[in-house]
């Protein structure tokens, strides 16, 4: 019970802000009737119960199984044990990430062209690719600021390319599609396997373990992209109905129940059964332990079902919606909106518990120098700051690939010249900014937004990037600390040395 007791604090932290938030604006500005408003109540209450069980489950099964994978890597001290296992296993628990659920269920909802098994399988593909990249890079010392600078360049000449081609519709859907992926059951796994080929002692900085995340979230960004070059764009349709849905019932929870049950099943059945094998064949672990590990696993599927549900009945039909409302009036109260994204930013940003979790780590890893208040106000205040200007950027209608590839370049420069110790916890910051409440809110409400301002593929093109926009905002804001504390060291130095 303490353990529910210590996540259901967590989860109330993390969601209330936004709640509040979205209901207020639920009852004074959608104006809804008092039925829809205690729906709405209890998909609240869905969302928090299942959230809360979810990470008791990941704390009880899936946490513990990454860091015996972790430290069984580098008994074995076989690279082709490593590759095999380190793909497998980020493989499936991306596909059982629940944000590229949520992710994959928007982008079909505004563009059924695009099936989201299809969707998810690819950007899993890439996570497991760029996972396997970063663990050489662990083992062969090479170079994160150069392995970060080559994705990131082959990123942005595939956003150039398809700008240039008219293949915009899957650029928002590719650069968004790198920050769904670290989640709450994706990153204590990569943690783990990070710490667990770093004991191999092929590094004994503790900073070197930063990057991890940070390389996992190129991936999907180049698969998608490929993806999208290799379908030749997408089709004409426009907005379904499903985007522009408003009224939550039990008919919609108890369907949504079912749907995700079924999908949360398919992916988590294959990596239960990967634990069994890998505890049973190479831990040798008895039944009783390898049944405790299930257990915790089968209720983090419990947890993420009723999640999935409140998300889907209740969350994203009232942010897409106050969008719609909201873009209704896009050309005259644009500064409210641009607002209001600034507000909603922070307050997501400044919750996430997986934001708190990297600043603890920062703490400890930095003795103290790098406090948590200072990179939680930080990655607050950039992520507050690019959700602005991706509301901005729908009301102006200002091409994305103006935005994010300037953003990306500076991000570099400044990377390169700025402390390397800050290279690894920008990057993974980046990752860890987008989880759960900033994809099911903040995307929805941004989609709700473009398809009232714009029509057909334009409301998909404009209608993706926000998430893309969250998890450049930490890169761009922490390497920009980064430069700084290298220039505090300097001046330091001249002070010592006279």
């Amino acid at each position: 019970m303490s353990l529910l007791g210590e996540k259901f604090k967590e989860v109330m932290t993390s969601t209330i802000p936004i709640v509040l938030l979205v209901a207020f604006l639920a009852i004074f500005v959608l104006e809804l009737p008092m039925d829809q408003i205690l729906m709405f109540g209890l998909c609240v209450v869905m969302v928090i119960a299942g959230f809360t069980i979810f990470l008791s489950g990941v704390d009880w099964g899936i946490h513990p199984m990454g860091t015996s994978i972790g430290q069984e890597i580098p008994r074995r001290k076989s690279k082709m044990f490593m590759i095999v296992i380190v793909f497998m296993i980020s493989f499936l628990v991306t596909v059982a990430e629940p944000d590229v659920t949520v992710f994959g269920s928007q982008v079909h909802s505004l563009f059924s062209s695009i099936d989201p098994t299809t969707l998810t399988y690819a950007i899993a593909i890439g996570v497991a690719a760029f996972l396997i990249v970063a663990a050489f890079r662990i083992i062969y010392k090479l170079s994160l600021k150069m392995l970060i600078t080559i994705g990131y360049v082959a990123v942005i000449l595939l956003v150039v390319t398809m700008d240039a081609t008219g293949s915009t519709e899957f650029i928002g859907i590719a650069l968004d599609s790198g920050g769904v992926t670290t989640g709450p059951v994706t990153v204590p796994i990569l943690l783990a396997l990070g710490i667990g080929i770093c004991s191999m002692g092929h590094s004994k900085d503790s900073m070197d373990g930063f990057g991890m995340i940070g390389l996992a979230s190129i991936g999907p960004v180049l698969a998608v992209l490929v993806l999208g070059l290799m379908s030749g764009g997408g089709s004409e349709e426009g907005i379904t109905s499903t985007v522009a849905h408003n009224t939550i019932d039990f008919e919609l929870m108890f369907t949504e129940l079912k749907n995700s049950a079924i999908s949360v099943a398919y992916a988590l059945i294959p990596l239960m059964t990967f634990f069994v094998i890998f505890q049973r064949v190479f831990l040798k672990y008895s039944w009783t332990a390898v049944s405790v590990v299930l257990e915790g696993t089968a209720i983090a599927g419990v947890g993420i079902i009723i999640f999935l549900a409140g998300v889907y009945t209740g969350f994203m039909p009232i942010a897409t919606s106050l969008g719609m409302k909201l873009g209704d009036m896009a050309s005259d109260q644009w500064f409210m909106i641009v607002g209001l994204g600034f507000l909603m930013g922070f307050l997501v940003a400044s919750a996430e518990p997986a934001v708190s979790i990297l600043g603890d780590q920062v703490e400890e890893s930095s003795g103290g120098v790098l406090s948590k208040k200072l990179i939680i106000a930080i990655i607050s205040i950039g992520v507050a700051a690019f959700v602005a200007i991706g509301m901005a950027k729908l009301v102006f209608n200002i091409n994305l690939a103006y935005i994010v590839v300037p953003g990306l370049i500076l991000t570099l420069i400044v990377m390169w010249i700025g402390d390397k110790d800050m290279v690894g916890i920008a990057f993974d910051a980046g990752g860890v900014a987008t989880g759960p409440m900033s994809v099911a809110i903040l995307s929805s409400f941004y989609v709700g937004l473009s398809s009232s301002i714009y029509t057909g593929t334009q409301a998909v093109i404009y209608g993706f990037g926000l998430i893309c926009l969250i998890a450049l905002a930490p890169c761009l804001f922490l390497s920009l600390l980064g430069l700084y504390t290298k220039y505090k060291k300097s001046k330091e130095d001249d002070i010592y040395y006279g």
